[in-house]
């Protein structure tokens, strides 16, 4: 591979690697999909790398022709070991979204759906924002809102529980993981959805509490005054418990600092 002289248009401007999903941004330059996503929506970045223009529309294009010839070029020298770079899933699209968001209100499909809905979130930012745009965050909270209560009632049986804590906590890893933009956690800050939040707190799994935590500080950062004042004294109380939990703290690490500013919030 060393002696194989690389087209300099088939490296990422950022890391200098061959891309292996090639993506133009409105600028016009074109970088590997995982790298321009991690600059943008990881990192928080408007700008281009390249030419530090700002990015007025986020949107990135697949530049097929590139990666076709990417593609071709990695072909012709399998000999001197190149492999051949796979052809990149599509991002998730709006009509498949919004059905696997309806049948995730089937409780047979639910738990199927919820652990699709994690798998496509994992793969790249791109069908997070998806997500975020098809109104995933919201559906999920609500979903949770309506675990949270169903638990809390006590109505169901052993087993209908077990599924709700289950569905709950699927849910709110999925919620966690889309990494929402600051408008998307602005649509979850009511009361309904903090409350539930507490109630997982109060009696959820370790996962979901870190999870429920993790959320929250993200949302009260962005939160309008008046869903600060209005917080009830039972989610600071959670908070102060959980700050005692050692082993809960660990994992949250740099998420201590903005839970120890609500909880003295909560004292005030």
């Amino acid at each position: 591979m060393a002696e194989i002289e690389v087209p300099p248009y088939f490296l990422c401007p950022i890391t200098l690697d061959i891309m292996k999903d090639p993506v133009t941004v409105s600028t016009g330059i074109t970088y590997d999909r995982d790298s321009i996503e991690e600059w943008i929506f990881s990192q928080r970045n408007n700008t281009c790398p390249v030419t530090k223009q700002l990015l007025v529309d986020p949107e990135l294009t697949p530049n097929i022709t590139l990666r076709r010839l990417i593609q071709s070029w990695c072909t012709l020298h399998a000999s001197h070991g190149v492999e051949r770079l796979p052809t990149p899933k599509p991002p998730v699209s709006k009509p498949q979204l919004m059905k696997l968001l309806k049948d995730a209100n089937s409780p047979q499909k639910q738990i199927k759906c919820l652990e699709t809905l994690k798998s496509m979130a994992s793969q790249n930012q791109t069908n997070k924002r998806c997500m975020e745009a098809a109104g995933a965050a919201e559906f999920l909270a609500s979903l949770v809102v309506k675990k949270t209560l169903e638990a809390s009632r006590g109505e169901d049986s052993e087993f209908d529980l077990s599924d709700s804590r289950k569905a709950c906590d699927e849910a709110l890893s999925v919620l966690y993981s889309l990494q929402l933009s600051e408008s998307g956690l602005k649509s979850l800050n009511n009361s309904e959805f903090v409350e539930s939040l507490t109630l997982v707190m109060q009696s959820g799994s370790y996962e979901s509490r870190a999870y429920s935590v993790m959320l929250l500080k993200s949302m009260l950062e962005v939160a309008e005054p008046s869903l600060l004042i209005n917080l009830p004294h039972e989610f600071f109380a959670e908070l102060a418990q959980i700050l005692n939990d050692q082993n809960l703290t660990k994992g949250l690490k740099g998420n201590a600092q903005s839970t120890n500013h609500c909880v003295s919030m909560g004292e005030e």
